[in-house]
C-alpha cells in the first residue's frame, strides 16, 4: 500500500453587458411583483405543510408533480417534518433563485435549535412543481484560499449536455503550455451548486482553485437534483440517477476537451460521490484513477444509525428516544443486508427520503469489492474527527483494498467531513463557520496526481 466526447460540451454565450442592463431594468417593477407573488404563494405552501393541510397542499402542486408523487407520501413527509426536524418558530428571510421555466424561493426557517431552508419551486403558472428541506443560504460566503494564485488560472463557463437537460459547469484551466491533467468534481448527497456551497463554504472552488494553482485542471457542474429534480422520478430513482450517470457524461466530455492531458483524467468524489466513484470508473475505461475524500465502502443504511446515534447524544435527546428510534434504524439495515445476495428480492423499506429503489440499487454493488478489482489508482483521504463518514468507514476501505495494486491512502486526524480542522467533538454547527478545505489536503491530491510511478 503507499501511504467526454467534445459535442457534449458547449461554451455558454456571452450577453454584451448594454443588452443585459436594458433587460434589467426594463422590467424591474414587473419582476419586484413577481417576487412578491412568489415569496407569498411560497409562504402559504409552507404553512398548509406546517399545519399538515394535505388537501390544500395537493391544490398548489403542478400536473407534473402529482404524476410523480402520491397523496400519501406528502402526507407522511407533513407528519412527519417536525418529529424529524424539531418544532417550527419562525421564517427568518426568504432568498429568490431561478432556473430554465422554473422560479425557486428558499424560506430560511428555525426548526427547535436548527437553522435549516425550505426549498420551494415554482413553475410559470406559479404552481409548486417541487420542495425539499436544505441547507440555509448564507448571508456571506467565504472568500476562497489566501494562498492561491488566481493569475495562474482562468475560468470557463461550460454546460454539460445531459441529453434531457443541460447542466451548468466550470473549468478551472491552468495557464500554462502543453496538456494538463484534469479532475471531475462529483457531489455528496442532496442538491448541491457547482461549488458544493455547505453554509458558507465552497468546497469544490476551493479544490479547483488550489488544483488550478499546481497546474491541474477540474471541471465542477451543478448536480441534476439542484435545480432540476422534477426530471427525476422521485418514487423510483437509483443512486445512479442522482450521482452516477450526468458523472460519466462528464467525464467522457471533458476527455475531448483541448489542452487536456487525456491519459490523465481523474475523478474526485465527496461523501456519496466518494462511495459512487468505484461504480463511475467502470463505466468510463479511459479513467486515469479516482479519489475518494470521506467516501465509504459501507451501504448508507449502515452509516446512517451511528449518524442518528452521535447527533442524538450531542443533542442531548432523551436517551431512551434516542435508542428506540436507533434500534429502528438498525432494524431497518438488518432487514436489506439480508437482502443483498437476492438477486429476486423486493424492497418495500424506506429511509430518510431513499425510496426502496434507491436502496435496491444501493444493494446490487458492493462498492469494496467493485474498487478492489479496478485498474485504475485509488487514493482514500479521511478526516480523523468526521462523524458523518467514521473511522469504521477508513478501515473499511483499507481492508476491501488490501491487494489492490497501486492504492494510497491520506488520513488527517484533526479534520472534519469539510476537510478542515478543529478541537474536540465534532458538530454541524463547523459547517457555518467560515473555512476552506485545507492548504494540506489540496497539496497530496496534485502531489499524488503528480506523481511518476
Amino acid at each position: 500500500m503507499k501511504t467526454v466526447s467534445t459535442h457534449k460540451i458547449r461554451h455558454l454565450v456571452v450577453v454584451p453587458l448594454a443588452v443585459a442592463l436594458l433587460t434589467i431594468i426594463s422590467p424591474l417593477t414587473l419582476h419586484s411583483q413577481d417576487l412578491i407573488h412568489r415569496e407569498a404563494v411560497a409562504r402559504q405552501f409552507f404553512d398548509h405543510l406546517i399545519a399538515k393541510e394535505v388537501d390544500k397542499m395537493m391544490e398548489m402542486f403542478s400536473e407534473t408533480f402529482l404524476e410523480q408523487v402520491s397523496k400519501e407520501q406528502i402526507t407522511e413527509i407533513a407528519q412527519g417534518l417536525e418529529s424529524q426536524l424539531g418544532t417550527f418558530s419562525h421564517v427568518s428571510r426568504a432568498v429568490h433563485d431561478s432556473t430554465d421555466g422554473h422560479e425557486i424561493v428558499t424560506l430560511v426557517c428555525k426548526f427547535g435549535e436548527q437553522e435549516l431552508g425550505m426549498r420551494i419551486t415554482m413553475d410559470a403558472a406559479y404552481k409548486v412543481s417541487g420542495f425539499h428541506i436544505t441547507m440555509p443560504p448564507p448571508e456571506s460566503y467565504t472568500p476562497p484560499p489566501a494562498w492561491v494564485d488566481s493569475t495562474s488560472f482562468k475560468e470557463i463557463s461550460l454546460v454539460i449536455d445531459c441529453g434531457d437537460i443541460e447542466l451548468p459547469a466550470r473549468l478551472a484551466m491552468p495557464k500554462t503550455d502543453g496538456v494538463v491533467p484534469v479532475v471531475l468534481l462529483v457531489h455528496g448527497s442532496g442538491p448541491h451548486d457547482k461549488d458544493e456551497t455547505i453554509g458558507p463554504n465552497k468546497i469544490f472552488r476551493d479544490i479547483a482553485w488550489g488544483l488550478a494553482h499546481h497546474g491541474i485542471a477540474s471541471l465542477r457542474y451543478e448536480k441534476r437534483t439542484f435545480r432540476h429534480s422534477q426530471t427525476l422520478d422521485m418514487e423510483n430513482f437509483t443512486v445512479w440517477d442522482e450521482a452516477g450517470r450526468d458523472a460519466v457524461v462528464a467525464l467522457e466530455s471533458v476527455m475531448g476537451l483541448d489542452d487536456i492531458d487525456s491519459d490523465r483524467v481523474y475523478l474526485l468524489g465527496h461523501s456519496l460521490g466518494g462511495m459512487i466513484a468505484p461504480r463511475i470508473a467502470r463505466e468510463v475505461p479511459g479513467l486515469s484513477g479516482i479519489i475518494s475524500m470521506a467516501g465509504s465502502p459501507r451501504y448508507l443504511y449502515e452509516i446512517i444509525p451511528d449518524q442518528i446515534a452521535y447527533l442524538g447524544s450531542l443533542q442531548g435527546k432523551d436517551a431512551e428516544v434516542l435508542d428506540a428510534r436507533v434500534k429502528e434504524l438498525r432494524a431497518v439495515a438488518e432487514s436489506l443486508a439480508a437482502k443483498r445476495k437476492d438477486p429476486h428480492a423486493e424492497y418495500d423499506e424506506e429511509l430518510f427520503g431513499m425510496p426502496p429503489s434507491y436502496l435496491a440499487d444501493m444493494n446490487r454493488y458492493d462498492i469494496g469489492t467493485l474498487a478492489a478489482g479496478l485498474s485504475q489508482r485509488i487514493l482514500i483521504l479521511q478526516g480523523g474527527r468526521d462523524y458523518q463518514v467514521t473511522m469504521q468507514d477508513y478501515k473499511a476501505w483499507k481492508e476491501a483494498l488490501e491487494d489492490h495494486p497501486d492504492t494510497s491512502f491520506v488520513l488527517y486526524p484533526e479534520f472534519n467531513h469539510l476537510f478542515y480542522a478543529g478541537e474536540g467533538a465534532a458538530n454541524p454547527d463547523e459547517y457555518f463557520e467560515q473555512n476552506n478545505v485545507d492548504k494540506m489536503v489540496i497539496e497530496d491530491i496534485a502531489d499524488w496526481i503528480w506523481q511518476v510511478d
